[in-house]
């Protein structure tokens, strides 16, 4: 097999196990929740250009993602997570792609793009959102392999049209998945980058090409917004106005939140950090590429994400792309430094580091399960001897990297970390995670024939949190609040949510006049009883 065919086929395995492998052990958290419950509804209801989410318009974002999942869930149904989690770990196997063929394009160095592309793969927050029903994978994914047919066409010899249209097709994907947000986090910084590094001479013969790739990229990625502008007018300009507020108004953070985003990279946080150290970092990168075109396009991630008042972790997924290609030509320069000969003492004191720290996550990760999985939920013998075995050999084999001096050595280490992670602790981690004594799923309510065509309800306001709820039940939950409203919200036999005990809230013609059944109280929160009470709610048949 040719180098770069294996190089491919490792790629694929890794991310084949970083991002689908046990990739269903988590519950469906909120963001998922709300995308799972809009495809749910575009089944019920036929209905794909205008979709619903607990029975209300949801047009905030365009649509392409949640069709995705629409699509996996006609053929696989609602309860298997790990399928309709699908969509977004071929995102994020895409991501690795463009981000592998980009990095062809940036050096002419044969290992730094399978080096990019499997730090990329263990970084956290891209492993992490890989595994999550998000918006935010695919709108970067697309926008990334862009970037990528970008450089190419501007580097063909020829028009370019191949490549310009391509990218045009990718940004307006990239638009459809999630709006304007990637063209702002991740495609305006690659420009400034690329106007402040290299300009534009290679693009003068290609304007034609270059005027194409943007009219496609309007043709796709208006269409939707225009028919939903023309059919809901007054509804799109509060969404417009909703949006807008919640960039300034919600989840605000102070303008340096973002500035230890090495952090979010995981495992490659310290290499992160010495690569974006000027001084040191930039005579080394420099022999393997641009080092001021990678710099700069961080940093203006950077700056442009801080400009806004909301802040969320997870956008930091476009920043963490640029990083990982950095990151990665820091590591290269190691390799080749320790092979040759050539490293300084800082080089071998860094790597010094990095070895220490991974032995002792290596070494911890068997001691943390052993303490965190008690009593009934302690995994059998044979599963704890499997992890300490696995973990303890990769500790031994990145302690060697550093007596042979082995940079590749480590950073093979650490990807095996992460991927082992996902082979053998993920299972675990519904364990670690549900503490709560008093768990109990709405799933089951799903499940119940008796429940299958009943309305369900709720004794108050549907507060945010409470879309889990939604999408686990399987139903629309509307409010209904029998003190104010005694009559009966739909025919009999419904289904009634309340945090209170349902005897003291129902009134008493309705527990005297229809047959009460309480199914049981419910509680979803997966730390202690009761920690958030819209997760929290005995649920009630009336017949």
């Amino acid at each position: 097999m040719e180098r770069r065919n294996l190089q491919i086929f490792l790629l694929f395995m890794c991310t084949f196990i970083a991002f689908v492998v046990n990739n269903g052990a988590l519950d469906a958290n909120i963001m998922e929740s709300r995308n799972l419950t809009t495809a749910r509804e575009i089944l019920e209801k036929n209905n794909w250009l205008e979709p619903t989410m607990n029975g209300e318009l949801r047009l905030e974002k365009p649509p392409l993602p949640t069709w995705f999942s629409a699509v996996i869930m006609r053929f696989s149904g609602q309860d298997d997570l790990s399928l309709l989690r699908l969509p977004s770990a071929i995102a994020g196997m895409l991501l690795v792609f463009f981000l592998f063929k980009l990095t062809k394009e940036l050096t002419e160095d044969h290992l730094l793009p399978f080096l990019v592309a499997g730090t990329a793969t263990t970084s956290f927050y891209i492993f992490f959102l890989a595994r999550d029903i998000s918006w935010d994978i695919f709108c970067h994914s697309f926008m990334i392999g862009a970037i990528w047919l970008i450089i190419k066409g501007l580097k063909s010899v020829f028009s370019g049209w191949p490549e310009f249209l391509g990218a045009g097709t990718l940004m307006g994907l990239s638009f459809m998945s999630k709006g304007p947000v990637s063209f702002y986090a991740l495609l305006l910084p690659f420009l400034i980058a690329q106007s402040l590094t290299f300009g534009w001479n290679e693009a003068s013969n290609k304007k034609a090409a270059l005027i194409g790739m943007v009219v496609l990229t309007l043709v796709i990625s208006l269409w939707w917004p225009l028919t939903i502008w023309l059919s809901h007018p007054d509804y799109s300009s509060m969404i417009v106005q909703q949006e807008s507020s919640a960039w300034i108004n919600r989840s605000t953070r102070p303008f340096y939140h973002y500035w230890s985003f090495p952090i979010q990279s995981g495992i490659w946080a310290i290499f992160a950090s010495i690569a974006l150290f000027f001084p040191y970092a930039r005579r080394r990168i420099n022999r393997f590429g641009n080092y001021n075109f990678l710099a700069i396009w961080i940093l203006s991630s950077l700056i442009l994400l801080s400009l806004f008042p909301e802040k969320k972790e997870r956008y930091l997924l476009p920043l963490l792309l640029p990083l990982a290609i950095i990151t990665s030509f820091y590591v290269r320069y190691l390799i080749i430094a320790f092979k040759e000969g050539s490293f300084t003492k800082s080089d071998f004191n860094l790597l010094r580091l990095n070895v220490l720290l991974m032995t002792l996550i290596s070494t911890a990760v068997p001691i943390a399960v052993f303490i965190l999985l008690k009593g009934e939920k302690k995994p059998e013998i044979a599963s704890l001897v499997l992890i300490t075995i696995l973990f303890w050999s990769l500790a031994i084999f990145i302690v060697s990297s550093l007596r042979q001096k082995n940079a590749f050595r480590l950073w093979s280490g650490m990807v095996a970390m992460v991927l082992s992670v996902c082979l053998i602790i993920m299972p675990l981690a519904n364990k670690i995670a549900i503490t709560n004594p008093s768990y109990r799923s709405y799933q089951e309510l799903r499940h119940r024939a008796d429940l299958k065509n009943a309305k369900f309800f709720f004794n108050g306001e549907i507060p945010g949190k409470f879309i889990e709820v939604i999408w686990n039940s399987g139903h629309e939950i509307k409010l209904w609040d029998p003190w104010n409203n005694t009559q009966l919200p739909a025919r009999l036999p419904i289904l009634f949510l309340s945090y209170e005990d349902p005897t003291t809230v129902l009134p008493a013609d309705i527990l005297s006049n229809y047959q009460i059944e309480v199914i049981g109280h419910f509680d979803s929160n997966p730390g202690k009883t009761g920690g958030n009470i819209v997760l929290s709610n005995y649920a009630t048949i009336i017949r």
